[in-house]
């Protein structure tokens, strides 16, 4: 008997206590990191590469240095299309980035079209009258010596070339960087004036973030 009541009240004393309380769950940095995917799906969305490629016109059998490539979300769309897509970038790793996408992510018989080059802060590494067209999108307000760097670009356009930049609106947005670090449209159709450049269309309307600038070289 004396046994009986004894297990009886263990058994009250631990119904009578609350549950332990479960560990919080553990954290792991991996869940806070973006998806990759849903971040290309997103800038497809306000970045309007087609209206960008637009503004560069018929880009058939044309060759394109594609300066400041990143990961390559303007180089694959062209490679496509073009002849030839110069990627240049001043970080090795991206490099290894651009030839994986373009193994990865391009058709065998596209590959030979992209190319990556490796450039520097203030030198593209590109040769005189390379290429027909040259594309800078969010690349050139990083850029320490702008008008430096565009008389660097100027002779690497052949006789009928183009220059296309695209790059931040110098205003409050949802998307880019600090306003003050962005470089105001009127500044740089300075900027390539002042390069040798000849203005052909500013275009502040078509992105909801961004403008369009294109310029060509001067009719001698």
């Amino acid at each position: 008997m004396r046994y009986f009541f004894f297990g009886l009240m263990v058994m009250l004393l631990f119904t009578a206590c609350p549950p332990t309380p479960e560990a919080p769950p553990q954290l792991d940095d991996d869940m806070f990191i973006d998806d990759p995917v849903n971040e290309e799906r997103d800038r497809s969305i306000w970045q309007q590469p087609g209206a960008v490629m637009d503004a560069m016109g018929d880009i058939r059998e044309k060759v394109i240095a594609d300066i400041g490539a990143g990961k390559g979300f303007f180089a694959k769309r062209l490679a496509l299309v073009a002849d030839r897509v110069i990627a240049v970038e001043i970080n090795d790793s991206l490099i290894v980035d651009l030839e994986q996408l373009r193994e990865v992510e391009l058709p065998k018989e596209f590959r030979p079209r992209l190319e990556p080059r490796l450039g520097t802060e203030s030198d593209p590494k590109l040769e005189k009258s390379e290429v027909d067209i040259i594309l800078l999108v969010n690349t050139l307000m990083y850029i320490e010596n702008q008008e430096d760097y565009l008389k660097k670009l100027y002779p690497a356009l052949r006789s009928d070339g183009r220059i296309v930049i695209v790059d931040w609106k110098k205003r409050d947005t949802i998307e880019g960087p600090q306003k003050s670090k962005r470089l105001a449209l009127g500044t740089l159709e300075e900027q390539l004036k002042a390069a040798g450049f000849h203005l052909v269309s500013s275009d502040d309307l078509t992105l909801k973030y961004q403008y369009i600038v294109v310029a060509d070289k001067v009719r001698e």
